[in-house]
C-alpha cells in the first residue's frame, strides 16, 4: 500500500497512526473508509470500506491511499474538500493531476 504524503484524515479518526498500522497489516475488521486513487481513466478517486483492502486483489495491486475517514459521509466530505482545493488551485477539477503535484 502506498500513502499520500499529505494524507487527508477525517475528524472522527481518533488514532490515525493505529488505523494506518492496521491497514498496513491488512486487518479485516476496520470500521473506517479509505479514499484511493482510481486505476481507471474515467474515475478519479474511489471510496472503499477499509476492511476490503485485505482481499487478495489489493495485496497484489496495492492502492494509493489519499485519505482515511471514520464514515462514508466523512469520506465524501474529504473528496469534496479535495475537489474544492483543486478548483481553487487550478481552476478545474482534475483531482488526480492536483494530487500528483504532492506525490
Amino acid at each position: 500500500m502506498e500513502w499520500y504524503p499529505r494524507l487527508y484524515i477525517g475528524e472522527s479518526v481518533r488514532h490515525p497512526d493505529k488505523l494506518i498500522h492496521k491497514l498496513k497489516k491488512h486487518s479485516k475488521f476496520l470500521d473506517a473508509y479509505v479514499i484511493v486513487l482510481s486505476r481507471n481513466a474515467s474515475d478519479q478517486l474511489e471510496i472503499h470500506k477499509a476492511g476490503y483492502l485485505c482481499q487478495s486483489y489489493y495485496r497484489k495491486n496495492p492502492p494509493y491511499v489519499i485519505g482515511i475517514a471514520g464514515s462514508y459521509d466523512e469520506a465524501v466530505g474529504i473528496v469534496i474538500k479535495i475537489a474544492e482545493e483543486t478548483y481553487a488551485a487550478q481552476g478545474n477539477c482534475r483531482l488526480k493531476e492536483y494530487l500528483k503535484c504532492y506525490m
